[in-house]
């Protein structure tokens, strides 16, 4: 083989051991194990209202999250290490009819919710898992937050955790390891 350069077999990866799989409605994914799922069901009412904080008024585009929101939510727990401050929670949804929009007219739209605040949101299109996400990151006061955007399956889905901002600084590797891990239940043709 004298002249010929082999290329080395890329690495398997190995699972992180220090993270564990998750089942939620529609995918999995794999987060600290001091994450606690919760209930969806008798969430369902808290879920709304966070989203509704989140999205601002009910004319915004991004009202169409809590459209029809039962049987949408992926995942819906918080990270039990930090429950003593303000704990982590993470809500994962997916939205059919926000699907045909742009990644970036959502942006938007997030931005106008925001208003004098838009400026302190961090915009990033990066690959996690192999797919294409916007991140979304934001931190004022006592409150952050950061959003993971990617279509796939036919739905939009959106990663969002809500923390502190002392919380999201140490957690930001974990919430895009965990981001990159989701894994998105083959589509079952409905009836």
């Amino acid at each position: 083989s004298f002249g010929k350069k082999e290329t080395p077999a890329p690495p398997t990866p190995t699972p992180d051991t220090s993270m564990q799989l998750y089942y939620g409605t529609g995918m999995q994914i794999m987060l600290p194990p001091s994450y606690v799922a919760e209930d969806i069901d008798s969430a369902l009412p808290s879920i709304i209202a966070t989203i509704k904080d989140f999205i601002g008024d009910e004319s915004s585009l991004l009202s169409g999250l809590v459209d029809s929101i039962e049987g949408n939510v992926g995942w819906y727990g918080y990270d039990s290490a930090n429950a003593a401050v303000y704990p982590t929670r993470l809500i994962i949804l997916r939205n059919k009819a926000l699907s045909k929009l742009p990644v970036s007219m959502i942006t938007l739209g997030l931005e106008q919710v925001l208003g004098n605040d838009s400026a302190l949101v961090d915009s990033d299109s990066i690959i996690l898992g192999g797919r294409d996400v916007t991140r979304l990151s934001y931190s004022k006061d006592s409150t952050a937050w950061a959003a993971y955007l990617f279509k796939e399956a036919d739905y939009l889905w959106l990663a969002l955790y809500l923390t502190t901002p002392a919380n999201m600084a140490a957690e930001m590797d974990d919430y895009e390891l965990s981001v990159s891990s989701i894994q998105i239940d083959a589509v079952q043709p409905t009836p």
